[in-house]
């Protein structure tokens, strides 16, 4: 049975992962997006402040013209174009961010870079969301979240390593042997290897440059699965009528979630190309009924012998009348 908090199927901007992106001028930001058919939802964060852009696909377009006067394409490709310049950092692709103009304080995070080989510019332009939750909702409790689960993860491994060394204890008690010694272990002690960690120079290489790990997709993985565990527990009574309904990913209804997977967990879908099914299936003709090869090729044998035994009784026959 599937844990409760996967029954979610709602695409969420808080169950998408932080991507890292390095400015022009060398400025960290932090990068999530929302892209569907109808428009995006995207948010910023330089480590200090959270901003955010909500368009919807008719100021899409209206934006695009107004950028690229010379460049005509459909909002799909657009919308397509950009989530995937979000998504990781693509070379060739200049990501420019500056401080919004005007009274409205936020930050513009310009794109240069290629549509169909044809250059094509872009401007997100953020703003201050109305309440700083956001970062409560985006950063800390997530964050902290996974914090605590790698930890728990942590010493649930530390107990299958203990079990496995006491495996291996009994083997050689029955005379086993290691045929490659260069394999050989000695047991595991949590302490020596917590200990080592700390005095590891990758301990000192992830403080330096703790954003680097986000790329990985381990880590976005977890960030899915912890955002939205938490969005669980905070709206569990807005998720009931869903449950009853049950709802799946794939717009199919069944009575268990077993093996099924919400769609703010599931790979993005490019806009693009996403397809329309429809609403009812075709008729299913039922398909011609045809004798397989060895039944046709063992009739045409039989009418083949039946007339020649027919043309013998009638040679039979001419040659006992030639005789009276």
């Amino acid at each position: 049975m599937a844990a409760p908090w996967r029954r979610c199927n709602r695409p969420l901007l808080e169950a998408q992962p932080w991507t890292h992106l390095k400015a022009a001028d060398g400025q960290d930001l932090l990068v999530k997006g929302l892209f569907q058919e109808n428009g995006y939802h995207v948010m910023l964060c330089d480590l200090e402040n959270v901003w955010e852009e909500s368009v919807e696909s008719e100021d899409i377009s209206g934006r695009s013209k107004a950028l690229n006067p010379n460049v005509e394409a459909p909002t799909a490709t657009i919308l397509h174009n950009l989530a995937s310049h979000l998504d990781v950092q693509r070379p060739g692709t200049v990501y420019a961010a500056r401080q919004q103009e005007g009274e409205t304080c936020g930050l513009v995070l310009a794109l240069s870079t290629k549509i169909s080989g044809l250059p094509y510019q872009w401007e997100f332009r953020c703003t201050e969301p109305p309440t700083q939750n956001v970062k409560v909702t985006h950063l800390v409790m997530p964050l902290v979240t996974m914090a605590a689960e790698l930890s728990r993860r942590q010493q649930e491994l530390f107990k299958l390593l203990a079990k496995k060394d006491r495996e291996i204890q009994e083997l050689r008690e029955n005379r086993g042997t290691l045929r490659r010694r260069n394999l050989e272990t000695g047991p595991f002690d949590p302490k020596t290897f917590t200990n080592d960690m700390s005095l590891s120079k990758d301990f000192e290489q992830v403080a330096q440059d703790p954003l680097k790990s986000l790329s990985s997709s381990d880590t976005q993985a977890l960030y899915k699965d912890t955002a939205l565990l938490l969005n669980w527990i905070t709206n569990a009574a807005d998720y009931e009528e869903e449950v009853d309904v049950g709802m799946m990913a794939d717009g199919s209804t069944t009575g268990t979630w077993a093996g099924k997977i919400p769609v703010s967990l599931l790979p993005a879908v490019s806009v693009a190309t996403r397809t329309v099914s429809p609403v009812t299936s075709p008729v299913k003709r039922p398909a011609a009924v045809m004798e397989s090869p060895t039944k046709m090729d063992e009739q045409v044998r039989r009418d083949e012998l039946e007339k020649k035994l027919e043309e013998e009784k009638t040679r039979g026959k001419k040659k006992k009348k030639l005789l009276v």
